[in-house]
């Protein structure tokens, strides 16, 4: 049983390598096509993650951005805009897009003046 049990981690081991590249080859693909997606977020929602009255989603969780999409997905946000976009994103879309705001540095509120 033993010998087994090492051949069985041996080949595991082994298989797991193609497995590792087909799945960094498909994350790269996502955040490539969550890139492309972005640039319709990107008319309101800052890249460079400065919350200017519309918040930062940059560095946002991905489990946390693809929850906040279905909330307004599904009409329990209500902002007519989001809603709008949310609607017209499939779950793949939705999930690259995540993978790319999340791969990008923490937003940040803009320092406002004092006494303003």
């Amino acid at each position: 049983m033993h010998g087994f049990a090492i051949r069985l981690a041996l080949a595991l081991a082994l298989l797991g390598a193609p497995v590792f590249v087909t799945i960094a080859a498909d994350d790269a693909r996502m955040l490539a096509y969550g890139k492309h997606l972005s640039a319709e977020c990107s008319g309101c929602h800052r890249i460079d993650g400065v919350d200017n009255g519309i918040p930062s989603i940059t560095g946002w969780p991905p489990t946390d951005f693809t929850a906040t999409m279905a909330f307004f997905k599904n009409g329990s946000r209500p902002n007519p805009a989001m809603i709008s976009v949310a609607t017209s994103l499939d779950d793949v879309q939705i999930k690259a897009l995540a993978a790319y705001y999340g791969s990008l540095p923490k937003g940040h509120r803009r320092a406002t003046p004092a006494g303003k």
